[in-house]
């Protein structure tokens, strides 16, 4: 769910408010809802904001949410921020390590031929290090001193 006001306050109501909808609807279906995978964050420029928990309803009583810093959503992580750094630096260490394995198959002797290091590195390094960027991608040099740093490799 998600839900914009003016204040974090209003905010945590109307989604409780939008959580009972949900679940009640869910329940008429004949479905549940798993409160322990749920997750709180909120997108605030703010420096420091009073980040306040959200308490659901549950079979054994209230579930009390704390706000995170930080979510994995589709393999892709937020902040509150949206400065998707964390994203960066996790892409950019499975694309690391994918091509120090590379590094091994490169053996001068008797290694692969560089077209198909070429190739091999454009489909598991250069795949992984771009996963999602249309989304989190914003041309900020930092993120691609990161990723340079990994190509360079």
């Amino acid at each position: 769910l998600y839900v914009s006001s003016p204040s974090l306050a209003i905010n945590v109501a109307i989604l409780r408010e939008e959580f009972i909808f949900v679940n009640n609807w869910l329940r008429e279906a004949g479905l549940m809802a798993e409160i322990d995978k749920s997750e709180l964050i909120h997108f605030t420029w703010r420096r420091a904001p009073d980040r306040p928990p959200i308490l659901l309803p549950s079979d054994q009583g209230q579930v009390t949410i704390n706000p995170s810093d930080c979510i994995k959503w589709l393999g892709i992580y937020f902040d509150s921020k949206l400065s998707f750094r964390r994203n960066v630096c996790e892409l950019a260490g499975k694309a690391e390590n994918i091509a120090q394995g590379l590094h091994m198959l490169a053996n001068t002797v008797r290694g692969l031929s560089q077209s198909l290091l070429r190739t091999v590195y454009s489909a598991c390094v250069r795949s992984v290090m771009t996963y999602a960027s249309p989304v989190w991608w914003t041309g900020m040099k930092t993120h691609a001193n990161i990723l340079t740093r990994v190509q360079n490799k």
